[in-house]
């Protein structure tokens, strides 16, 4: 099996978002994966990332879904076309009443917070707003959870080892990229939102191809980033359509904007 590991770096939010894309062939199969753990966000660096991949030994998060999910799709390949989507408004960098003057509410919002409310500005903002899909990680950390009774999803806290107490979760947000593989078990009554790290083409694209080998009850999954990139890695761009992403069937890279990093027969 050859495998070609690509660096790349492009610009993100006036910054630069950096990761690898991972390449496998073996015979006439070819497989995808990224490596890309999200700076202030994930537990790893990049170059930590780089380490833990050419060491071989696969233990942090990002690594373990660039890896392991090229591997799959070589062995048991998943034919994934388009898959719902929905964006999500984000206000935890602004004020309650900046967000409230902000956001023209629609039936079915999703509304993230960051945690960065206290219990009072959250209760103010969501009183604005009763027909919610779900409000993620409205508050900060130790505000007394109990005391917000809106529909919540959970996201950041479901990679520590408390999670607040909120009287009304119905949705978890994970993000393959942050959680690694295996994925946290999915929960009767909780629907199960996977969503990007702001990763790549092709690694929005293997997220997506998890909500068939999980067999995850589909609903809207958060994977509408692709537009935030002015500098395509690939010769095909998903698209949106009638709040669908769609996906080309194979990936052709352009190889003038990434730097190779490994090219072996393993």
């Amino acid at each position: 099996m050859r495998r070609i590991l690509y660096r790349y770096s492009r610009p993100f939010k006036k910054g630069v978002r950096e990761g690898f894309l991972l390449y496998l062939q073996d015979k006439e199969r070819e497989s995808w994966g990224e490596i890309a753990p999200l700076p202030g966000f994930s537990r790893e660096s990049i170059e930590e990332a780089l380490e833990d991949f050419l060491s071989g030994t696969c233990r942090l998060p990002s690594v373990q879904f660039g890896y392991y999910s090229a591997l799959l799709d070589l062995s048991d390949p998943v034919q994934l076309t388009a898959i719902p989507i929905k964006m999500k408004t984000k206000v935890g960098h602004l004020s309650p009443h900046e967000a409230v003057k902000m956001i023209q509410p629609v039936s079915s919002m999703r509304i993230d917070v960051n945690r960065k409310w206290n219990l009072q500005e959250a209760l103010a903002f969501a009183k604005c707003f009763p027909d919610v899909e779900y409000f993620e990680e409205p508050l900060l950390p130790g505000e007394n959870a109990k005391d917000f009774p809106y529909p919540v999803a959970l996201d950041e806290s479901l990679r520590e080892k408390t999670i607040p107490p909120y009287p009304h979760v119905v949705a978890h947000v994970i993000k393959p990229t942050m959680h690694g593989f295996p994925l946290p078990k999915i929960q009767k009554g909780i629907d199960f939102i996977l969503s990007s790290s702001y990763e790549t083409e092709v690694g929005i694209h293997q997220i997506a191809k998890l909500t068939q080998r999980l067999n995850i009850p589909l609903k809207p999954m958060g994977l509408g980033t692709c537009h935030l990139f002015e500098e395509p890695l690939f010769e095909e761009e998903p698209y949106v359509e009638q709040d669908c992403l769609h996906f080309p069937q194979k990936w052709k890279l352009k190889k003038d904007k990434v730097q190779v990093i490994v090219d072996e027969y393993v």
